[in-house]
């Protein structure tokens, strides 16, 4: 039989080229999540070089990324429940947006000030967190408007 007209399934691949394809697929993945892991790895390390962040070590800065992942994931749902809850209340899109602001930016200040002062290896300049916060709210802002806009 000609290979060409038959489907090709993976059920109907011998046990060599099931392992081959197995074998690829978690290739790609596995180098497709190390290249995202390592560009934020890599990013942070410029941006706090660039900033004047100073670590003991690559690993002090991984364990800070952690636990600022995990805790300003709660505290950043906490203020997500707060945004929500006061622009029922608030009426325009300037004092809206300004109250998302300080909301945002206060909670994302105490996530990053309290991840810095829990840590002794890792030592961030209060001006670099206020400019670390404003910025990442005005990313998120732009993604959020990116998002809209799409829809």
């Amino acid at each position: 039989m000609n290979r060409k007209n038959k489907k090709n399934r993976f059920r109907d691949l011998d046990l060599f080229e099931k392992v081959l394809v197995f074998t690829a697929i978690t290739l790609v993945v596995v180098i497709a999540i190390t290249f995202v892991i390592g560009s934020i790895f890599f990013g942070f390390v410029g941006l706090f070089n660039l900033f004047g962040v100073r670590y003991t070590s690559p690993y002090s800065l991984i364990g800070f990324l952690l636990l600022l992942l995990l805790f300003g994931g709660g505290v950043d749902l906490c203020s997500i429940t707060l945004i929500k809850l006061s622009s029922r209340y608030v009426t325009g899109k300037y004092k809206l947006f300004v109250i998302r602001m300080v909301i945002d930016c206060t909670f994302t200040w105490l996530a990053l000030h309290t991840v810095d002062e829990y840590m002794d290896s890792i030592t961030i300049p209060l001006k670099t967190e206020i400019i670390a916060v404003l910025l990442l709210f005005f990313i998120e802002i732009a993604f959020d408007n990116r998002e809209k806009n799409k829809k």
